[in-house]
């Protein structure tokens, strides 16, 4: 006789139990942070494969294999008793769940990632989980996913459920489930919860989740770094960018990549950019430059009154822990405080060959050559790649080419922001030009919250420059 399983109790908050009980066969739990977002993607894995779908194969994926175990299998392993689950690990075949049902029968969850596409092939799922969805710019691999659902249990639908915050509007998430209500397209509801026949869309705030300390999300809103713009898509589940927005062009989908994938590359030369600060923040952004000129910010510091010095939490010490770790050839720093140039450069004179610069603070220069770079990689991700020489890629930066403009079939670099650099991508969302009293946008751009991007101004014009 089989023993009984261990009881789970799950209570989901109201926002959780609307898109538990939606009937859409292809949902996506639009969320901010703390709302529960991972735990959702849980209880309906395990649902699925104990309930709907017993004795069959599913799928749980996410854009790279350490986010899945790191945020989704933790939460698995909190939430479902040991004695429901086994955890196979084939380093051929990838990794399998095997799920006891309630009628006794077994059912398999293949976790998977969409960076290895190989490993989803051959597979008959009946539904599918995508945690974190948004953060993967591809969605043919969306498509290769969805191309696995072809068996389940006899009379029930295939399933696939999101789980993430949204993205830009040009994002595939919202081209797929859509952005908001329209009646035109078969979209219909609140902008909290839309549906068409087959699709569903549940909105959920970070305020919605009752269960959150009280200075959860206040703390959240008032940390540095923590920009308007950042607030909307990471606290209210907001799309789009803000009007006046600099860098319009910037997408996570595009420009943001995982650390992770950051690891162990070799850069062709390693260089900083400096902005000084006290009541504003100081930044120091940290980039690799690679074969083909691409350039990626690989790490920032971001703190408020720090001094000058090669003392304990001083930018000098911090300078020389950064140039230690990434092996950084040049510094391009603020010009306009040339003592603490001269203090970073005394600091770090024994580094490896360590050169200490004043930046080139062209401001509208420097901002239509991180302009060029986050084109050139929205065309890179539009068009099939192909190889631009460095040499020809600088004399356009530096000689007033158009940006995003195609030489003869051929591409040019991009640049691309670590997403361990969270600072400095919300920084990057909020950048926005003045207006007049009467709303007209500006050329200048606000000068708040503006440090790290200032320092990429500075790092990118250095590295651009002959």
């Amino acid at each position: 006789m089989t023993e009984p399983l261990n009881t789970i109790t799950y209570k989901p908050h109201a926002v959780q139990r609307r898109f538990h009980e939606d009937p859409a066969s292809q949902r996506w739990f639009c969320a901010g942070y703390g709302v529960g977002k991972t735990t959702v993607g849980v209880m309906e894995a395990f649902s699925l494969a104990t309930i709907t779908h017993p004795g069959y194969v599913g799928i749980v994926a996410a854009p790279t294999y350490p986010l899945l175990m790191q945020a989704w299998f933790s939460e698995w392993c909190q939430w479902i008793p040991r004695d429901w689950w086994t955890l196979h690990r084939d380093p051929k075949k990838g990794d399998e769940l095997v799920v006891r049902t309630p009628t006794g029968e077994s059912s398999k969850i293949l976790l998977r990632s969409t960076s290895n596409p190989w490993s989803n092939e051959g597979v008959n799922a009946a539904w599918l989980v995508y945690d974190e969805a948004p953060r993967e710019k591809n969605r043919e691999a969306f498509n290769v996913l969805q191309g696995r659902l072809r068996r389940g249990y006899p009379g029930r639908q295939r399933v696939t459920i999101l789980t993430g915050p949204p993205q830009s509007m040009k994002h595939w998430t919202a081209e797929e489930f859509g952005t908001a209500p329209d009646p035109s397209v078969g979209r219909t509801g609140t902008v909290h919860h839309w549906r068409t026949r087959t699709h569903a869309v549940i909105r959920a705030r970070t305020q919605d989740n009752p269960y959150l300390p009280p200075d959860y999300e206040p703390k959240l809103r008032n940390r540095p770094g923590a920009s308007k713009a950042w607030a909307k898509q990471y606290l209210d589940a907001e799309f789009g960018a803000m009007e006046g927005q600099v860098w319009s062009m910037f997408s996570r989908s595009v420009h943001v990549v995982p650390a992770a994938s950051l690891v162990g590359r070799v850069w062709r030369r390693v260089n900083a950019g400096v902005d000084w600060g006290w009541a504003h923040p100081g930044v120091m952004l940290v980039a690799g430059e690679d074969a083909l000129g691409n350039i990626y910010v690989l790490a920032e510091e971001v703190h408020q009154e720090r001094t000058i010095t090669d003392t304990p939490g001083g930018w000098v010490t911090i300078g020389k822990a950064l140039a230690a770790k990434w092996k950084v050839d040049r510094w391009f720093c603020d010009p306009s405080q040339p003592q603490a140039i001269e203090a970073l450069h005394k600091g770090l004179r024994r580094a490896r060959a360590t050169v200490v610069y004043p930046a080139d603070n062209d401001v509208a220069e420097g901002i239509r050559r991180v302009a060029a770079l986050f084109e050139w990689a929205v065309e890179r991700a539009n068009v099939t790649q192909t190889i631009l020489a460095p040499r020809d890629y600088r004399s356009r930066l530096t000689h007033g080419g158009h940006a995003a403009t195609l030489v003869g079939g051929t591409q040019h670099p991009g640049l691309y922001i670590s997403d361990a650099c969270t600072d400095t991508i919300a920084c990057l969302e909020s950048y926005a030009r003045k207006k007049d009293r009467n709303g007209v946008v500006l050329e200048d751009p606000v000068k708040v919250g503006d440090d790290p991007a200032d320092a990429l101004r500075y790092l990118v014009m250095g590295t651009t420059n002959p």
